[in-house]
């Protein structure tokens, strides 16, 4: 039967706008994201680095914190939130990226930072954000936007990889771009919709999911995976889900599981190839506890043989779950309803961008 409904025909009648098809030519993307030529903020001192930026956009500065904290030169923290830390000043890089260009929230911190006086950088594919960098004077890295901007990580990650090593903040990205594009050339062959459901492990967990709530759960080096995985599956699949990462579960989370619970959930193990041992050795005994429960974790292993390579290749994956699922519930990916009536709410109540860009907006 799941063969059946996950086939591409009738995948194809349930994802109307063909979301799935954007995500068949990722690796294809993450190419002429690679070549995109960024727009890079005046040589000053940078003590740390602020990226600004809400739902996908936001991710991309998730995993340059989880890939690069280790090797960059400052810090580098992300800000989901209309409003700066008062840390910030002349010597901090905020790197704003807003797929749409429209996302009030970060135009209004790029907007403080720039009267803070820090150092302001832009990403987008256009859109109010681009008008605003070009106002004040910002520079501003034109990218691409795919059918939803959740969609297009790879248009915001790639650039902002690029601007941090062309200002000497990470060392050369370049074997990490290669294995992020050989991961993702890999892993398409397998998550393919053209793939088999029997060989086909996106497939697979989705139907392993369905029906239950699925609680992620990482160490920190995959949490941005674990998030997006959870985002994912809010948006596409119209789903709810848990996340939390080690070693805090083992502090609060842990506590949760009993037998005969009444809700439906399953645990689900994002792993890598090469855990350090307090990892390896929680999972484990996490495992043991979800056993006693009745429960036995699924668990997901990560390729690619970098950081980057690893994360991105596993969102890829779990992205085509998270589609996957949507077509065993027979709801359209694309429609995000709620979203689009907070938006509208907040711009008939709020005047942030009015106040930035004038009464025009």
């Amino acid at each position: 039967m799941y063969s059946r409904i996950l086939s591409e025909k009738f995948i194809g009648s349930v994802d109307r706008s063909n979301l799935i098809g954007v995500y068949e030519k990722w690796p294809i993307h993450a190419k002429h994201a690679r070549k995109i030529k960024p727009s890079l903020p005046p040589d000053r001192m940078i003590k740390n680095v602020l990226f600004v930026g809400i739902g996908g956009s936001a991710t991309s500065g998730d995993i340059l914190q989880s890939c690069f904290r280790g090797i960059a030169s400052v810090p580098l923290e992300v800000l989901r939130d209309y409003h700066i830390p008062n840390y910030v000043g002349k010597n901090t890089l905020v790197l704003a990226a807003s797929c749409s260009g429209n996302t009030e929230e970060t135009i209004t911190a790029a907007y403080e930072a720039k009267i803070k006086g820090a150092i302001v950088t832009t990403i987008s594919s256009g859109g109010i954000l681009e008008e605003f960098s070009k106002k004040y004077g910002i520079p501003h890295t034109r990218t691409t936007t795919l059918q939803v901007p959740r969609a297009s990580l790879l248009y915001m990650l790639i650039p902002s990889i690029n601007i941090l090593h062309k200002i000497g903040i990470i060392p050369s990205p370049q074997r990490d771009l290669n294995d992020l594009i050989d991961s993702l050339e890999k892993s398409y062959r397998k998550i393919t919709i053209r793939s088999p459901y029997r060989k086909n492990e996106a497939k697979a967990i989705a139907k392993k999911i369905l029906h239950h709530l699925p609680s992620i759960y990482s160490d920190i080096q995959l949490s941005p995976v674990a998030y997006r995985f959870k985002t994912s599956l809010n948006e596409n699949s119209k789903a709810r889900a848990l996340q939390i990462s080690f070693p805090e579960l083992c502090h609060n989370e842990v506590l949760s599981w009993k037998k005969d619970d009444v809700i439906k959930a399953i645990p689900i193990f994002l792993r890598e190839r090469n855990e350090r041992p307090e990892v390896r050795e929680r999972f484990e005994a996490f495992a043991s506890i979800l056993r006693k429960t009745g429960k036995s974790p699924l668990e997901v292993k990560a390729d690619g043989n970098t950081p980057l390579g690893m994360i991105v290749s596993m969102i890829y994956m779990l992205d085509y779950t998270s589609l996957y699922l949507a077509v065993l519930r027979g709801v359209d990916p694309t429609p995000t309803q709620h979203i689009d009536e907070i938006k509208m709410t907040l711009k008939k109540k709020l005047n942030y961008l009015e106040n930035i860009m004038g009464p025009d907006r």
